[in-house]
């Protein structure tokens, strides 16, 4: 049995485990994998330069410099996996199963999110077009920050599936907001302010009407969302909008444009559950009646503009599978940390089950018991 005081042993521990189980997954959610980081987490233990090991990976694409990998490294972070992304950045990437749900795996930043469920990293780069840093953290019950309203993004343009020209914004996922925070303060100089700070200025926010949007749970976006607004209401001013169009994507960039318009700093949705109820894929939103309604019943609304509106958007899980809180901030590095400091809130108040926690964030801490 491990020395439960030993700190150090504990995190070579999780870092050797990681390490295994990345070696399993070569070529299924990953590309690539660096035995090295058994090497540097020894190094950073001995020489004691951080207490625990931290492991990322960055998906598999060119949009994503070498610049901000090597950034996080000289902060510390062990740099462990190039992770597999979904075909043609595929809002779905039917080569994986998402080991949460057991279904189909949420894209495009898909292999990401499965590295963390597994235990292999702790954060994920990701790129994101349509939805795809914040739909696949949702979809695993992870916290994701798109930050693109930060200046974090892709080098070109690109054009979506609904002819919708774009660049990819650049974003974190994790199972922790805090390291979320930290990853994006190592590549931008945000503030993260408090509440006394966020009530000094005057923040509005934008949230559904009743009756405006039906989650596919048939639950109502408004109603749902009830408890953060008795949470932050002496913190911000809500205001109620008609989020009724909100299927279309075009539709829905018209209506964040006007709500940015109108000097509101924020929108604020409850979105999900994330292609456990349908699937939101435009190519199969395109094949005919039965395509349309798996599409609508996606659970993905404003995720999927969250990008092409050059915003900060901040994905918060609930307490429900599949679901989380959506915040999407203006461009800029002000309402960028606004959008941050309000996840920041947020989150002390949702609590996920513990049984999440036991068979994926800290899976490693489970002895393996085999028959030999």
């Amino acid at each position: 049995m491990l020395d439960k005081n030993n700190k150090k042993i504990y995190q070579m521990l999780k870092i050797s485990k990681s390490v295994l189980k990345a070696e399993k997954m070569m070529n299924k959610s990953l590309n690539y994998y660096r035995e090295e980081i058994l090497d540097e987490g020894a190094y950073i233990l001995s020489n004691n330069i951080k207490e625990k090991l931290i492991t990322f990976g960055v998906k598999n694409t060119n949009q994503i410099g070498k610049e901000l990998v090597e950034v996080l490294r000289n902060n510390g972070f062990l740099f462990h996996t190039l992770d597999k992304m979904s075909h043609g950045g595929r809002a779905i990437d039917v080569d994986l199963i998402n080991p949460l749900t057991g279904k189909v795996m949420t894209g495009s930043s898909s292999g990401s999110c499965v590295n963390i469920l597994l235990g292999i990293n702790d954060f994920a780069l990701g790129t994101d077009g349509g939805g795809s840093v914040i739909g696949p953290a949702m979809s695993t019950n992870l916290y994701g920050i798109m930050a693109k309203g930060l200046g974090l993004k892709g080098s070109e343009n690109k054009i979506s599936t609904d002819n919708i020209i774009f660049t990819s914004g650049i974003g974190v996922i994790s199972h922790n907001y805090n390291l979320c925070v930290d990853v994006i303060k190592s590549l931008v100089p945000i503030n993260v302010y408090h509440n006394e700070e966020l009530e000094d200025k005057n923040i509005k926010i934008a949230i559904p009407k009743k009756n405006s949007i039906i989650l596919p749970t048939g639950k109502d976006i408004r109603e749902e969302l009830e408890d953060t607004i008795n949470q932050l209401k002496n913190t911000v001013e809500f205001i109620e909008k008609d989020f009724s169009k909100i299927y279309n994507r075009k539709d829905a960039i018209s209506l964040c444009e006007e709500i940015f318009s109108e000097g509101i700093d924020m929108i604020m949705t409850l979105e999900g559950p994330v292609d456990l109820l349908g699937i939101g894929d435009s190519v199969l939103g395109n094949l005919g009646h039965v395509g349309r309604i798996l599409q609508d019943n996606s659970g993905k609304y404003l995720l999927k503009v969250a990008n092409m509106i050059n915003s900060t958007s901040v994905t918060i899980p609930i307490n429900e599978l599949g679901m989380g809180i959506l915040l999407i901030g203006k461009e800029g590095l002000e309402s960028g940390s606004i959008a941050i400091s309000l996840g920041n809130i947020i989150k002390d108040k949702i609590f996920l089950s513990s049984l999440f926690e036991r068979y994926f964030i800290n899976s490693y801490l489970r002895e393996e018991q085999g028959y030999i």
